[in-house]
Formats: C-alpha cells, structure tokens, sequence
C-alpha cells in the first residue's frame, strides 16, 4: 500500500515508515453554518474520508491560501498563524456561499516497485505503469514529487451564490459545474477538472461519501472535456478527488515522477 512507505527526502535508501495518510481534504465543523456563527475549517489526512490525523497550518508548506465570496478573494494564508489548530476559523456575518482553496507545495517520496504499483493502481494511475513498462523502468524504485490542491464549500444561511466556480488559478482544479448546494439526496451533479487550464481528459477520479460511521465510494472517468458526474445517493460529507501523474517535465531533483492530488468537499443534508 502507498501509505506503508515514507520517506520525507529523497535519500540514498528506501526508508519504510508506517501509517502515511493518503489523502487530505477540507473539513469543517459544519458545511451548513449560520449567520454569525464561529467555523472551524480543519485539515484533514487519512483515505477516503476516514480520518487518521488532524494537521496544522503549516506557512512553509502552503503556497497559497484564499477564500472566495461571491465577487470577493481574500488572501488569508498571510495573517494565519503559522501551527495553527484548527487550520483556520472565521465568522461570516453575511449569507452565501464561501470556498476556501489551497495549494500546498512539493513534498517527496521513494516507494519500492511493488509499493509504487499498488500506489498506482489503487488511484487509477495504470497509465504510468504502462510507461514504466515501456521505459524499461518497472522494477525501478518509485521516485516521486507530490502537491495538493484543496477546496471546500459551505453554505451559510439560505443565500446562495456562484461562488463555487470562483477561478482559483490552482494547477489542478476540480469544479463543481452546478451549485452542490442547489443539490439534494437523489440527485446528479457535474464536475470538471482542469490541468493548467486545460480539460485533463479520460482521468480517474472518485467520489467518497461518508454518513455518521458508514462510508461509500464511487469510481468514475473524466470524458474528453474532462468531466463526470456523481450520483448523490447519500447525505453527509462528500469528497470528490483525482491524482494525476506525468513524468518530470521541469527540475525535479532526483524525483522521476511528479503527481497533483485535488481535493473537493462539501455537505449533502
């Protein structure tokens, strides 16, 4: 598994270290807030929305930190306070909506050929096992940079807004193509992915859900516009999520591989 093996630099050996999370994700106290109520935004690692650790605002790990409403951006990584816990909190004495995005910057591992395969397979990342193959690189150790693009919407009070399609300049940005707060149980709702600004096409991407203690997981595919759609079957806390994988196209150090991890959440009730 992907989570068995860590190594937080790149060293001359592989170094296993148990219990690495696989995902992050956006959480906060509740996804349906009142006017004038006190929100904890928290972060989130674990898989599939099954929290394993809470982590902090870390100021060296976060490129950007921004929080859109309506027509409005607001910067807010620069004034959090670094080691923050919760990442973030903050009271909106206005109706709406308000999607928080964040990109955090590259952090690097070395996983073992059989590691790094089952890594790739678990997210849908057969393509670099086929490029692996015709590199001649298979039984290579998997060296590899990684960033993580996260949002999160709420909904606070009954107003709601075109906030959740704010253009948030993030390298890989998962977009919800109809307000999920117009949503409800039973319904479908769009969502498109884009890689520097392009549709990132023919993709896999998932849907988890959780509800009280039980959980759920869709599989989907982007199409040539790099879009899909999920089935909101269930209430609760919804995370919609892709990693894409491409070789290093810039100077990676001594990372072979570079992937984006993106990260959408919001609340069905």
């Amino acid at each position: 598994m992907f989570k068995r093996y860590l190594s937080t630099l790149f060293l001359t050996l592989l170094l296993p270290i148990t219990g690495f999370p696989h995902e992050y994700w956006f959480e906060p106290s509740t996804f349906f807030p009142s006017v004038n109520e006190k929100i904890d935004i928290r972060l989130y690692a674990g898989e599939a929305l099954k929290r394993e650790e809470e982590r902090t605002f870390q100021k060296e790990k976060t490129t950007s930190f921004m929080q859109f409403f309506g027509k409005a951006w607001f910067d807010i990584g620069k004034d959090n306070a670094d080691n923050s816990l919760p990442f973030y909190n903050f009271t909106s004495g206005s109706p709406g909506n308000h999607l928080f995005a964040m990109e955090r910057n590259w952090s690097h591992i070395i996983l073992e050929p059989k590691d790094f395969d089952d890594y790739l397979r678990e997210d849908g990342m057969e393509y670099i096992m086929d490029e692996r193959a015709k590199l001649g690189e298979s039984q290579k150790a998997g060296r590899e940079r990684y960033s993580r693009f996260i949002k999160t919407l709420l909904q606070i009070g009954e107003k709601r807004d075109a906030s959740y399609k704010a253009k948030t300049v993030l390298k890989l940005d998962i977009t919800p193509l109809e307000n999920p707060y117009s949503k409800k149980v039973g319904d479908t709702i769009g969502f498109r992915v884009l890689f520097n600004g392009k549709p990132l096409a023919n993709r896999t991407a998932f849907a988890d859900n959780r509800d009280g203690e039980t959980f759920a997981k869709q599989k989907l595919i982007t199409d040539a516009n790099g879009k899909f759609t999920i089935k909101l079957d269930r209430k609760g806390t919804w995370l919609v999520r892709l990693v894409f994988m491409q070789r290093c196209k810039a100077d990676c150090g001594e990372a072979d591989w570079e992937s984006f991890w993106g990260a959408f959440s919001f609340g069905v009730r």
